[in-house]
């Protein structure tokens, strides 16, 4: 009889508590990033709501892009070789990055199944930027971390982006589709409907087991974690979490994600 899969307790912080400088939910903040450098972010506020509307809609609307012929003039012409901004075509996945530098600037052009769903997905790129920037703001701000991104110009060349993911229905419940590893970046956002990530349990010393820990869902809630150069910047003070990807559990389907990446700046 197989082990009863373990689930991973992660803290819930409230996005407009933190976006009110609230202390207990500043240090719930910083308590979490110094541990396991992965948390909940709860968007169910005035400034995010529209979110829980908008996400449904952009998934509906990608199923329509990635269906399209692999040599369709929408998908060749998104491709961008040497580069992860625009569409890619993986084994067992394809994903469309836009990029916010260009988008923001007006220098990104959607392919055209996706124009009709501008406005949700400018809606979406900031609400997601301002929760993502917000919790880096107030983490910065409390161990007194100086970085340039807090200076939030999209004017300075980076590779922060919205990256919209499809996964055909191809993967056994469990497999693992992306091994463990930590992000670069600054910190990540991630967006899901189902149990997809899972964390590794430590020892007493503190070393990563072979043993994991499935991250639950919680409506209402994004998930976020510290990555590679925030965690460099803080002096190791901060955590940048390691994780991997796992097909959830029941029959195969298609399954969407919507990732947030906040990079540094290009300078």
């Amino acid at each position: 009889m197989s082990s009863p899969e373990k689930m991973a307790s992660l803290a819930v912080v409230n996005y407009e508590a933190l976006a009110n400088k609230d202390a207990a939910e500043v240090q719930k903040l910083v308590t979490a990033c110094q541990t396991v450098g992965m948390f909940y972010l709860d968007l169910r506020g005035p400034s995010t709501n529209a979110i829980f509307e908008d996400i449904p809609t952009i998934f509906k609307t990608g199923h329509a892009f990635f269906n399209l012929p692999h040599d369709s003039n929408e998908k060749t012409q998104s491709a961008r070789e040497g580069m992860e901004r625009g569409y890619h075509a993986g084994k067992g996945f394809e994903y469309y990055e836009i990029a916010r530098d260009e988008y923001q600037l007006g220098k990104w052009h959607l392919p055209a199944t996706f124009e009709p769903e501008k406005e949700r997905i400018t809606r979406t790129i900031n609400s997601f930027h301002g929760a993502i920037q917000t919790v880096v703001a107030e983490l910065c701000a409390a161990l007194d971390i100086r970085i340039p991104e807090l200076s939030d110009d999209a004017a300075i060349p980076s590779d922060t982006a919205l990256k919209l993911l499809y996964k055909p229905p191809m993967h056994e419940p469990g497999h693992v589709i992306h091994p463990w590893h930590t992000d670069f970046g600054l910190a990540t956002l991630l967006w899901y409907d189902e149990v997809t990530t899972q964390i590794p349990i430590y020892d007493k010393e503190g070393k990563q087991t072979d043993e994991w820990e499935t991250v639950p869902v919680i409506d209402g809630t994004v998930l976020i974690n510290v990555a590679d150069e925030l965690a460099a910047q803080s002096g190791g003070r901060l955590h940048s979490t390691v994780h991997r990807v796992v097909a959830p559990p029941g029959p195969k389907r298609v399954r969407n994600g919507i990732i947030y990446l906040l990079r540094p700046y290009k300078v």
